[in-house]
């Protein structure tokens, strides 16, 4: 059986030979299994990987990507869009190599992988941008509570289609621990996010929201090529969508009021 899983419009191929490996990636990515064709197809290995996982690093040599962390290694070919990868058969060693693949593949659809929250208001997507601490979480749990449909409280797929910036669904959660529901919307406006004693929001300039927007941006790679395409996606996002600083409080979910 060939698992298919469908990201940010992006939909691979997993043939996983380990049974059980196989059904616990189907439980855990199950709303995001797809049909259909595919954009590309990685055999998936299970192996005992000895050492400690670490950050992912990507590496690119002709048509050849290496992804590897401690705890898989996979390698690509970008042309035949076929790969193999062994990894140890646990859930986080997948999940952290979906992330790492995809941050670089989104970089080549005009998007990007983002460290944010995410929200849908009126059927258009919202981003919040912060560093550790600002408030991500918070503000998505508020959000939630009010019965507002949060994307993502951690990572949050974007993706440049004829023109115009979407969101999509994501399985990566933080502290929500969400499983995620498959689904796209056009990107609305991001915010930089603040706690506050108050909910408000002002303007920002726009190198304060390239610098959090290139600290927020997954990336694993060294290359001049994914560093050209970074700062290319980057300011088409900073022209494409509207840029605002939010400040909220948690003890209210009034900040909805102001989104949108």
């Amino acid at each position: 059986m060939s698992m298919k899983i469908n990201l940010g419009g992006l939909c691979g191929s997993f043939p996983v030979a380990d049974r059980s490996f196989e059904r616990k990636l189907l439980k855990r990515y199950r709303h995001f299994m797809a049909g259909g064709e595919t954009d590309f197809k990685i055999r998936t290995v299970a192996a005992k990987m000895k050492q400690k996982p670490f950050r992912p690093e990507i590496t690119t040599e002709k048509n050849f990507i290496t992804l590897k962390r401690g705890d898989f290694r996979c390698l690509f070919d970008s042309v035949r869009r076929k790969g193999v990868l062994f990894i140890s058969p646990s859930i986080q060693g997948f999940d952290s190599f979906l992330r790492a693949f995809y941050s670089r593949a989104l970089l080549r659809e005009g998007g990007m992988l983002l460290h944010c929250a995410g929200l849908v208001k009126d059927r258009k997507a919202y981003l919040f941008l912060g560093r550790s601490g600002a408030g991500k979480s918070t503000l998505s749990k508020i959000a939630a509570a009010a019965g507002a449909d949060v994307i993502s409280d951690e990572l949050n797929l974007v993706r440049l289609e004829k023109g115009r910036f979407k969101a999509y669904g994501s399985p990566f959660w933080g502290e929500m621990r969400n499983k995620g529901r498959q689904g796209a919307w056009p990107l609305g406006g991001v915010f930089l996010l603040e706690k506050a004693h108050r909910n408000r929001i002002s303007p920002c300039s726009k190198p304060a929201a390239l610098r959090l927007l290139l600290r927020c941006l997954m990336n694993f790679s060294r290359s001049s090529e994914d560093a050209a395409l970074i700062m290319k996606n980057s300011a088409r996002l900073l022209a494409e969508a509207g840029f605002a600083r939010l400040e909220f409080t948690k003890k209210n979910s009034g900040f909805l009021e102001l989104v949108g």
